[in-house]
């Protein structure tokens, strides 16, 4: 991979006609957002899922955001169709004497942490072999509202004071694909990825999902000032290879995620469908690309394949407050 170089995603819905994940034509199709609608997602595909693969995505999408993102979603008031629901206090988890306790506080006053899962890169980048699921670390970043410390203030006695997460990481790493796929559809068209591997992963029907997805551990793609989320979608030169560079919470200074979508279609690159050009303010060194793969393993290799323990041993995550 000599480079990458960019191709925007435009915020214009593309009409497709067909469901992107399995190709269904008859019956009903709906619009599917490439970032979820609960998440103020303005990119949107039309006609382009149908009810089966919908069921599919709203579960794993439904799962992420009221596991990793409920007090976000509600202290940001983002897009909800139902509003009316929303709670006015948040729960905030104690610990005294090894004892739980879960306190409401009014929305206004609640330490707000936005939690984002870390991966490792793309594995199909540095492994030989597919591994199963996917493994992922956690960092917080705090939004608004008071600090953890500075809550405990009010709660003499607690040992612990802040939140827990129970999330799925393979959820959200399919969210991630989703997410990249449909950007990528949106950029390029559905004709490019006659056969993509990433709707498998999507589906749930190919459990590598870590072989296509990760974070993304080199310099910044996406920026941090152009909106809440970031996508770029991006071919490797030479050669059709796609890749989607996703950022969500791009505007709070998240991180960012590396979605492998394989090579597009020989018939589509030979077609005037494929974009003649692509936007060369964007081209990525590719030594330093793969610069950043290579500081990340620099760590060491696993014994004995335990990729998971690894991943959580070496990775240096930000302590809170």
């Amino acid at each position: 991979m000599i480079g990458l170089v960019d191709n925007k995603v435009s915020l214009n819905s593309r009409e497709i006609g067909e469901c992107i994940y399995c190709g269904a034509r008859g019956g009903p199709l709906g619009t599917e957002h490439a970032v979820p609608y609960g998440l103020n997602g303005p990119w949107t595909l039309l006609r382009a899922s149908c009810e089966t693969c919908a069921k599919v995505t709203h579960r794993f999408e439904r799962d992420v955001m009221r596991c990793l993102w409920p007090d976000v979603r509600n202290v940001l008031a983002m897009q909800s169709r139902r509003r009316d629901k929303r709670s006015p206090t948040l729960p905030l988890v104690l610990q005294r004497d090894g004892v739980k306790e879960v306190v409401q506080v009014p929305r206004t006053e609640y330490p707000t942490y936005l939690a984002t899962p870390l991966f490792p890169p793309p594995s199909s980048l540095w492994s030989g072999k597919p591994v199963r699921g996917v493994f992922a670390n956690l960092e917080m970043i705090h939004l608004c509202g008071p600090t953890f410390q500075q809550a405990s203030k009010d709660y003499p006695g607690a040992d612990f004071v802040g939140a827990h997460k129970n999330f799925s990481a393979e959820d959200f790493a399919r969210t991630l694909a989703k997410i990249g796929f449909c950007a990528a559809v949106s950029a390029l068209g559905l004709g490019a990825f006659t056969q993509t591997p990433i709707r498998k992963v999507i589906l749930g029907s190919d459990p590598c999902i870590g072989y296509w997805v990760g974070s993304w551990w080199g310099e910044p793609v996406n920026g941090t000032h152009d909106g809440l989320h970031e996508i770029r979608v991006m071919c490797s030169q030479p050669g059709s290879q796609i890749h989607a560079f996703v950022r969500l919470f791009a505007q709070f200074g998240a991180p960012e995620y590396h979605v492998l979508l394989g090579p597009a279609d020989p018939a589509f690159v030979a077609s005037s469908a494929w974009p003649s050009v692509w936007d060369p303010d964007r081209l990525l060194n590719a030594l330093r690309n793969e610069a950043a793969y290579f500081h990340w393993l620099s760590r060491g290799q696993p014994e004995n394949d335990d990729w998971a323990d690894w991943f959580w041993a070496t990775t240096e995550i930000p302590q809170l407050p």
